[in-house]
């Protein structure tokens, strides 16, 4: 589970921001809270989920790309030496930010429930400093530093395994994390399950057609090989009033589908990959006005697409709290009414379905969900832009005068939070 996320000098992001998912020490919702014990006695508080809002290019997916764009360095490692860091991206509107570095840090819970922090800074061709520290009973021990040589064009660093492999040296190339090796080439007890907590982390952007389609094919397949997946998926979707009853899903053999001579074998591949299971809906069939049978079928692409939406959102969120993971998802919000992403936040704030401790964090522009009945206060963040082009994060917590009973939407709309786009009067528009 994530503590807390900071950023420095990432695109908008150029003073350092903090994302926090501890809980100040209200006792209001308390179902939007785990509880949990870490080392021997120390406990803290997570929150379940928690929301960005924010106007336009105000910055609120920044966080989101800039943890996407670093687990991917860590996770896919594909630099290879000369390569530049593709997550680097600073701010650009001064002098001085496209020549420094950007600054990452995350801390979260990992395996038996102890404290893990992760720092990693990087320019646009090194790795110019990483460290990973865990807190067994409360004390800090170092798992794995980055050695870097005062030749900035060097292109071998040194990193050490810390305490229980006896400082160890690693030699690695300038532009790779010292982090990625304990998924590839060293295996560790705990340095690994490090690794495989941040390949864990799902990042969706809803807007993002290519990903929502891999996510697509995902979902189908995991629906057709588990009944049981399936069977909570399709009780989410009647749930949500969408007028299906089911979704059946049905998988075809390669060699059903009749390729033409010399047809490429990676567009062969893909069309495989793409159209390998077909989804079929069935609704309700009435014969003067009564009801004949449950099993009309619809090719599911004649749905709506924010059934589809559904389908594919839905099945991903199922997913992760089965896996306990935690997922943020941009523009959650993408296709569905208010009520349906409020329908799918609540999956998470539920102990009895949320029982494997799964966080969800999500951007919207819709106040809908800026709801005082669903959300405490450091649940909601906000995300505000200035005139010069600096992004700050700031929680709804910040306010004094803010209560747990405050008309939440009604406060922003008017302006009293900022985050909120600056019109000027249409008679200044031409």
């Amino acid at each position: 589970m994530i503590l807390n996320i900071e950023f420095q000098n990432y695109r908008t992001f150029k003073e350092k921001v903090d994302f926090s998912l501890i809980a100040e020490p209200t006792k209001s919702k308390d179902d939007n809270l785990f509880n949990l014990v870490i080392g021997k006695n120390d406990s803290i508080r997570l929150l379940k989920t928690a929301a960005i809002f924010g106007a336009n290019a105000s910055g609120k997916s920044t966080l989101f790309r800039g943890l996407y764009e670093v687990l991917k360095l860590i996770v896919k490692n594909n630099n290879k030496v000369g390569d530049n860091i593709h997550a680097y991206d600073p701010f650009l509107f001064n002098d001085e930010s496209p020549e420094n570095p950007t600054v990452f840090a995350i801390d979260f819970i990992g395996k038996g429930d102890d404290k893990y922090r992760y720092e990693l800074i990087f320019d646009k061709k090194n790795i110019i400093y990483e460290l990973l520290e865990y807190y067994p009973n409360n004390k800090s021990k170092t798992l794995l530093r980055r050695e870097v040589p005062e030749n900035k064009d060097a292109i071998k660093h040194i990193g050490f395994i810390g305490s229980p492999s006896k400082n160890k040296k690693v030699e690695l190339f300038h532009n790779q994390p010292l982090l990625s090796k304990f998924g590839t080439d060293i295996p560790d007890e705990i340095i690994s399950d490090v690794f495989l907590y941040f390949q864990n982390i799902e990042v969706v952007n809803a807007t993002n057609s290519r990903m929502l389609s891999t996510y697509n094919n995902e979902i189908k397949e995991k629906a057709n090989k588990n009944k049981d997946f399936l069977s909570k998926l399709n009780s989410l979707i009647k749930h949500s009033d969408t007028g299906l009853n089911e979704v059946v899903v049905s998988k075809m053999d390669d060699d059903e589908i009749n390729f033409p001579d010399k047809f490429p074998e990676n567009l062969r591949s893909q069309i495989l990959r793409d159209f390998k299971y077909n989804l079929t809906s069935l609704h309700d069939f009435y014969q003067k006005e009564k009801l004949h049978h449950k099993e009309e079928p619809l090719p599911f692409e004649e749905e709506s697409t924010g059934t589809k939406t559904l389908f594919v959102l839905g099945g991903v969120l199922l997913k992760a709290i089965e896996k306990g993971i935690p997922i943020f998802v941009d523009e959650i919000d993408t296709s569905l009414h208010p009520y349906l992403a409020k329908l799918l936040i609540s999956l998470f704030q539920n102990e009895r379905i949320n029982t494997n401790n799964s966080q969800l964090i999500f951007t919207s522009h819709d106040t809908n969900l800026l709801d005082r009945r669903m959300f405490r206060k450091d649940q909601i963040w906000f995300a505000e832009k200035d005139e010069k082009g600096v992004s700050d994060l700031f929680s709804l917590q910040d306010f004094s005068d803010v209560r747990e009973n405050t008309p939440f939407e009604r406060w922003y709309l008017a302006g009293k939070f900022g985050a909120i786009p600056s019109i000027k009067s249409i008679e200044k528009l031409f």
